[in-house]
């Protein structure tokens, strides 16, 4: 069963919710059917899940809650299988050995290996098929005709920022063994393809955690971080180079600014059971462009609340197994991983697409080997 898994892992950033829903909705068919005769089959041991019942417990009522308060019951219910299936999947990795953590953790990273090559190669040579497409389909999108313009790099993904963001995620992960160091450069090179400034910070700050953790701050990890940020104002500055001023930083940031009033308007109206799962929707976006405001939104205080204590509780779970010097590298990868993902959803909205949140949910879960410690050998 295991092997099914991993290839629906690996299969799953390939498919745009977005872009392909008609093959989306048959990817999550098969996921569910392989979700129920997995836990009919094998039930996952419950005592690795007792430091974390309760955030866990919580979150699963704050989204019963959300669906009964509903101010659209049927959307909802339309996207509960989304909240399901991403707690299953983070059900499935705790659960799992620590041989089978890595296969989940590969998988993961071998998936980000073949899109960073597929954006690569859209960059060489992939942007006037994309045009030809649209010309033949009679597709408009404004945004979209902006970035091949720009020559951003967004495949499989609708916007460079999500892809700039799953590719930064899976970049520590990178780091877990030797054997996968060389995958570093081609996700690397895609990153920078992407020219998300906002990947880019997120990843500076997971690379604060993974050097801080793993080691002393030495100047070769200081010069890295420097590189970053040099890459970052390089990026800016050519962002900035465009007669277009809807696709300059400073109007993508004022756009997000507004975005936020917004959503802080809707959680005023609607503070504790929130508007409901997938009934977020904004005059000019279907996003906050803010995961976390987003999922107050929707969830109302006890969602947001309970959501936040879960990743504090699996993050401090994997800050005690530090000090025990077991599977450490592999702990401080998967850490800033996490951190990188979560940093970036306060700019943008990967927690709301499947393609990337569900890896997300199974990083979470393979980082967490519950009590006691000596399970995590």
């Amino acid at each position: 069963m295991l092997l099914i898994l991993l290839i629906l892992i690996f299969i799953r950033p390939f498919i745009s919710s977005l872009a392909f829903p008609s093959l989306n909705y048959i990817y999550t068919v098969c996921l569910l059917t392989f979700l129920i005769f997995y836990f009919k089959y094998r039930i996952p041991p419950l005592t690795k899940l007792l430091n974390i019942k309760y955030p866990l417990v919580l979150f699963f009522l704050a989204i019963i809650i959300s669906i009964l308060f509903s101010i659209d019951k049927l959307n909802s219910l339309n996207v509960l299988y989304e909240y399901i299936t991403a707690l299953s999947l983070f059900v499935i990795a705790i659960s799992a050995g620590r041989q089978d953590k890595m296969r989940l953790v590969d998988t993961i990273i071998l998936s980000g290996l073949v899109i960073s090559l597929l954006a690569i190669y859209q960059y060489f040579f992939g942007f006037q098929g994309l045009l030809d497409y649209m010309a033949r389909q009679k597709i408009i999108q404004p945004f979209a005709l902006d970035y091949i313009s720009q020559k951003r790099v967004f495949f499989p993904f609708v916007t460079p920022n999500i892809l700039g963001g799953y590719l930064a995620m899976v970049l520590p992960l990178c780091l877990m063994s030797k054997k996968k160091i060389l995958f570093i450069l081609p996700i690397a090179l895609a990153l920078l393809l992407t020219r998300s400034i906002g990947a880019f910070f997120s990843l500076f700050l997971g690379s604060i955690i993974y050097f801080s953790l793993s080691r002393k701050i030495r100047k070769k990890e200081i010069f890295f971080l420097l590189a970053i940020l040099l890459i970052s104002g390089f990026i800016l500055a050519l962002r900035m180079n465009t007669q277009k001023q809807h696709i300059q930083p400073v109007f993508s940031t004022l756009m997000r600014l507004g975005y936020w009033e917004d959503s802080l308007k809707i959680i005023q109206a609607h503070p504790l059971s929130g508007i409901g799962l997938g009934n977020f929707n904004l005059s000019q976006s279907r996003y906050a462009h803010n995961s976390y405001l987003q999922i107050w939104a929707e969830m109302g205080i006890l969602g947001i609340a309970s959501l936040l204590w879960l990743i504090i509780a699996v993050i401090k779970q994997s800050l005690g197994l530090l000090k025990t010097n077991i599977n450490k590298l592999q702990t401080v990868s998967l850490l800033s991983a996490n951190i990188i993902f979560l940093a970036h959803n306060f700019i943008d909205f990967s927690f709301f697409l499947p393609e990337v949140v569900f890896l997300w949910w199974v990083i979470l879960g393979a980082g967490y080997y519950g009590y006691p410690a000596n399970e995590a050998a």
